[in-house]
């Protein structure tokens, strides 16, 4: 093999230290202290209950040797805890370290003179292994493979505790008879990270890598070496780059640095040895901790008392003529709610749907029931791509899309085909942003258009919701545990059963919001008085439960009103205006609309009105935040223009941005729906 003085992915050793359970400083949960000026301490795993292994590193960040109980402080939300006892990695028995070296064997580095010197490190290495610790030794091979992840990576594999065995199969795999003509970096990398992932998380695994130059042979990537470390928790990594220059390996450089490492640049094979030594030093500078306290904690409640009402609401949610479709597919997919025949769909009546959701599920079945009842109205279908990827160009899958619609038109609710008319385009007329997969997700669609307004009018339905003079339940946890905490619950409940719960893992978050939904507003009213309550229990198995005071509930219901003989409160819901993305005009359809919700509001002269503009959540906050005042704004001005006299305070509006969506901005149809303006009337009536 050639010296490898070209290219340009540098020699480079990569130890990688990773780490399980981790209660950091940095976290607020832990924090362990040095005495000694200048020093740092970083809490790398959780062994057990009661005991974690740190890290130590003077004002030079070099290693930190010596340290005893009295140079280390314990404390955990500002509660002290004490000590029990500090020992050197060397000396502790608790721990087994797993270090797996990959050694690029190939025939360059005797080009390169530089066995002597490398073996020579590697012995530095291998000194300090203990009888507990355990050495894996990966190196390529021309002729034996390994599978991993079934793939045949060209790589053999040697396991010991025995520092002599260690040195005798590294002797042999840098003999003229153990040198390869192959480079394959990658696919060794692999072979050690398949390794580690089998070794338990909760001991150190140390991973170095050893090569004198580029990967030249593998069929592996860069990324392919990356993905295979997602999941394996935090490493440290250290890099010795050996190739000729200045200039570092970026891929390996990068690897160090992303996960809490260094890098050493060695110009020479003289550099080796004491770049070695740098390395094994790192590699006892941890001490294993033992600690004790005990938890304790409150939960409180910023709201005391809660008023819950029951309201008429009459609401009118926007019918949205957009099927949306999968990647690269014609069928209608399972979102949509489709019968098998004809005959299922006597009965069918949209006014028994309640949700917008629920109602969007059903649309075309609305779509069909309403031209069905509307035998001269027409509409026509057109079918879209995302005119990107596999669907570049690609009308054909888009005429594919409106046919799969107007078959089940057809077939099910019997609208005669000359009634349907099919256009098929790539991008729709106004597409989304074609730059993110939400917006490509938006634009594989189906748009329905009708001549007549009513098969593409808003879906009403009357019932009766709740109302409460608090939007959410913000709560505080306090917890002191300096044993760590192993799971948590916090959870509100009533008379009516569990109203929302929140649980984790590790360290409890400041502050919890449980959002009082609409749609559960009567079942939390009719259950009476809420308690928010904290579970918990820490790492060594002690539980702590502690309960919040009772939060007031007052439940004003339609029936008690009736019987006293009072007007009840009332709100027409109107969630008309669904606009474009990033636009914020108001088209012809629901400039309609505006006009009938001001005759309206002008039959009602006690009625309030208030106006929210929403946004989905692509872009930043601060743009949708202004975009969703706007859309409010254009809905005012028409509103009031319309109105035609002074409006005082009846009228308000605002927007609340992409903070508050109405509906689950994963999906297409969400985010199309909180591109909208609600309109609420409020009033009082005795009906």
């Amino acid at each position: 093999m050639l010296l490898k003085r070209m290219y340009a992915l540098l020699t480079t050793v990569t130890l990688l230290f990773a780490s399980g359970s981790v209660f950091a400083a940095d976290t607020g949960v832990l924090e362990i202290r040095s005495t000694r000026t200048g020093a740092t301490v970083a809490v790398e795993r959780a062994i057990k209950e009661g005991q974690v292994l740190v890290s130590a590193t003077d004002a030079a960040k070099n290693p930190l040797m010596g340290l005893t109980a009295k140079d280390l402080s314990i404390s955990q939300a500002g509660v002290a805890g004490r000590i029990i006892s500090v020992k050197p990695i060397t000396e502790s028995q608790e721990v087994t370290r797993h270090i797996v070296l990959m050694l690029d064997n190939s025939f360059s580095m005797y080009e390169r003179n530089a066995i002597k010197a490398l073996l020579a490190g590697l012995d530095k290495v291998f000194k300090i292994v203990r009888p507990i610790d355990k050495v894996y030794l990966v190196i390529f091979d021309n002729k034996l493979t390994t599978s991993v992840g079934g793939r045949q990576l060209r790589v053999h594999s040697f396991t010991s505790s025995n520092p002599d065995e260690l040195r005798e199969f590294a002797s042999k795999a840098y003999s003229q008879q153990g040198l390869t003509g192959t480079t394959v970096l990658y696919e060794g990398m692999l072979a050690g990270l398949d390794i580690i992932r089998k070794i338990p998380a909760t001991d150190p695994r140390i991973m170095v890598v050893f090569s004198d130059g580029e990967d030249l042979n593998s069929a592996l990537k860069p990324e392919d070496v990356q993905k295979a470390t997602q999941g394996m928790g935090r490493f440290n990594a250290y890099a010795i780059d050996y190739m000729p220059g200045y200039a570092t390996s970026k891929f390996l450089t990068g690897f160090a640095t992303q996960n809490n490492g260094q890098i050493w640049k060695a110009t020479a094979e003289d550099n080796l040895v004491p770049i070695f030594e740098s390395v094994a030093s790192q590699l006892q500078h941890y001490y294993v901790v033992s600690y004790d306290f005990v938890p304790t904690g409150t939960v409180a409640v910023a709201t005391s008392t809660l008023n819950i009402e029951e309201i008429k609401t009459i609401d009118s949610s926007p019918l949205l003529a957009h099927i949306y479709f999968d990647k690269g597919m014609g069928e209608i997919g399972d979102t949509y709610v489709r019968f098998h025949e004809a005959s299922a769909t006597e009965g069918f009546d949209e006014q028994t749907f309640r949700d917008t959701t629920e109602k969007y599920h059903q649309i075309l079945n609305i779509i069909g029931k309403r031209l069905a009842d509307t035998p001269g109205a027409t509409i026509t279908l057109v079918g879209c791509n995302d005119n990107s990827g596999a669907e570049k160009g690609k009308t054909g899958l888009s005429t594919r899309r409106a046919e799969a619609v107007k078959t089940y038109l057809g077939t099910i609710w019997n609208i005669a085909p000359e009634r349907i008319r099919i256009e098929a385009r790539n991008l729709p007329k106004m597409p989304s942003s074609s730059s993110s997969q939400e917006g490509q997700a938006e634009n594989r669609r189906v748009e329905i258009v009708s001549n007549d307004t009513a098969i593409l009018a808003p879906i009403r339905s009357v019932y009766v919701s709740g109302k409460a003079d608090a939007s959410e339940l913000a709560i505080t946890p306090k917890l002191s545990s300096t044993h760590g905490v192993s799971d948590w619950k916090i959870s509100a409940s009533n008379a009516s059963g569990a109203i929302a719960q929140q649980s984790g893992s590790g360290a409890l978050p400041e502050k919890v919001s449980f959002p009082l939904k609409e749609k559960d507003l009567l079942t939390i009213g009719a259950g009476g008085d809420i308690i928010v309550k904290l579970e918990m229990q820490d790492t060594k198995g002690q539980p702590l439960v502690v309960s919040s005071e009772p939060i007031k509930v007052n439940f004003s219901q339609v029936s008690q009103r009736q019987t006293q003989k009072k007007d009840q409160n009332v709100q027409e819901k109107y969630a008309l205006i669904l606009f474009d993305f990033n636009k914020d005009t108001v088209s012809g359809l629901n400039q309609e609309i505006v006009n009938k919700i001001v005759t309206r509001f002008k039959s009602l002269p006690q009625a309030s009105m208030s106006i929210v503009g929403h946004t989905d959540n692509i872009g930043s906050e601060s743009y949708n935040l202004k975009l969703s005042q706007r859309r409010a704004a254009a809905v005012y001005k028409l509103l009031t223009a319309a109105y035609g006299e002074p409006v005082g305070e009846r009228i308000r509006f605002s927007g609340v941005g992409q903070g508050s969506p109405l509906f689950d901005n994963q999906t297409p149809e969400g985010r199309a729906f909180n591109r909208t303006v609600t309109i609420t009337l409020e009033y009082l009536s005795a009906e």
